[in-house]
Parts: structure tokens; C-alpha cells; sequence
């Protein structure tokens, strides 16, 4: 029985050739393109979304902390550091200070608007007026609005 020694002359190819991989790194980029913006857009609203939840969960610790503490407490906001802070009014002890703003911040809120920016809570459920909290990340806004009976409402900004 003899061998047969002769190479074929059509066998496939071991790897890819560089325009193959030039048209799939162009694909990729396309698409990366074409998806990037809309990431971008989600990200804002994820942030925006959870930033909303956690400062209407604050509102509504408050009414809680002043019944339960029994003294009023007292919600300052400052618009330019997008915080806020609850302090003991009897004592001025900060129980809690919340930052929105800067690379420490998971939410980087573009936007942090207490209307008004100091409110009281007192122990009987009643606060000293109803607040309205704007924030926003780029172009995606909430609107949070509390009672003076410490009914918490989120709700998109019209």
C-alpha cells in the first residue's frame, strides 16, 4: 500500500487575515457608536431614579426620627453642594448629611433644588411647610414633593 505524500492545495487557512479582522473591529466600533448614547441616557436616569428614592426614604425617616425622638428636626439643604443634612434642633447634632454631587457620589446629580431650603419637622407628624426637590442628571429630571403631613410624592418633572 503506498502513501500519498502531495499537500492539498485547497486547505483552509489557519487564523484569520488582517482585513478579516479590520472588518470586525469596524463592525464593533459601529456599534459601539450607535450604542454609547443610549447607555449614557440609562446611566442618567438609573442615577437620577435611585437618588429620588433615597432622598423621598430621607423625607420620610425624618417624620420618624422626630416622632420617635420626640424634638423637632430640621431639614437644610444647600443647592450649591447638592447635600442636605437633618440636625437635632434642640441639641444642633447632625443625625445625617447626604451628598449628591462630585466623584464621591454614585448619583452626580446635576441638580439639587429644595423649595424651601429649610423645613422643620416637628414631633406631632407635621412639618413647617410642604418642600418641593428638584434634581437632575443632564437633561433627566424628578420632582419630589412632601406634604406638610410628610406625604412623600415622586413624581417626573413636568
Amino acid at each position: 500500500m503506498a502513501k500519498l505524500t502531495s499537500k492539498n492545495a485547497y486547505s483552509s487557512p489557519r487564523g484569520f487575515t488582517i482585513f478579516e479582522l479590520l472588518v470586525v473591529v469596524a463592525i464593533l466600533g459601529i456599534l459601539a457608536t450607535m450604542t454609547g448614547p443610549a447607555m449614557s441616557r440609562i446611566v442618567r436616569h438609573n442615577r437620577v431614579n435611585r437618588a429620588a428614592t433615597v432622598i423621598a426614604s430621607d423625607l420620610q425617616n425624618a417624620f420618624a426620627v422626630a416622632a420617635r425622638q420626640r424634638e423637632p428636626v430640621r431639614i437644610q439643604a444647600d443647592a450649591n453642594s447638592r447635600s442636605y443634612q437633618f440636625v437635632d434642633r434642640k441639641t444642633g447634632n447632625i443625625l445625617r448629611i447626604r451628598t449628591f454631587y462630585g466623584d464621591t457620589s454614585e448619583y452626580r446629580l446635576t441638580s439639587l433644588v429644595f423649595t424651601p431650603a429649610t423645613i422643620d419637622v416637628f414631633p406631632n407628624g407635621v412639618s413647617s411647610a410642604a418642600v418641593t426637590i428638584d434634581l437632575a442628571n443632564g437633561d433627566y429630571t424628578k420632582q419630589i414633593t412632601a406634604s406638610t403631613a410628610g406625604f412623600v410624592r415622586v413624581k417626573p418633572k413636568l
